[in-house]
């Protein structure tokens, strides 16, 4: 069996959304912050699965290169909110409806409970500005303010 490297074992994700929005000429899209946002979300959940299904069928192997593969591609999603300019919306953003309140919150507190394990605070710092700058409408659907 071929070793599992945790330098290219998520990278089919890591350019994922972001090719397909360059290879369609939709570079703009990126300075969505919802768009950059979605990424993230669907990032966490991409992640989950992916880890699932390692720790499933390669367990062993899997198990030995875990915790630095996590380490890297939760830091890639962590650059996506890095991108978003929190100091200033010049419009209201609107979530789309796949992105539910109760969704971006549980991505955006796993993130920042995973970096508070690791004890990188100022991680921890930038996520929970950017939970904060949720704003939620009755309906479930969020706004950035």
């Amino acid at each position: 069996m071929q070793r599992i490297d945790p330098h290219t074992l998520f990278s089919i994700f890591e350019q994922g959304d972001e090719a397909i929005y360059k290879e369609h000429g939709l570079e703009d899209a990126l300075k969505n912050p919802f768009v950059l946002m979605g990424m993230v979300v669907r990032g966490i959940e991409n992640y989950n699965i992916m880890d699932m299904m390692y720790s499933r069928q390669y367990a062993k192997d899997y198990a030995k290169v875990r915790k630095i593969t996590k380490y890297k591609y939760l830091n890639n999603l962590y650059s996506y909110l890095k991108r978003i300019d929190s100091s200033s919306f010049d419009t209201v953003y609107k979530i789309g409806e796949s992105f539910e309140k109760d969704k971006v919150n549980k991505c955006l507190n796993y993130l920042r409970v995973y970096y508070e394990s690791l004890e990188e605070y100022e991680k921890c710092a930038v996520i929970k500005r950017y939970i904060d700058l949720l704003v939620f409408s009755k309906d479930k659907v969020a706004y950035m303010i």
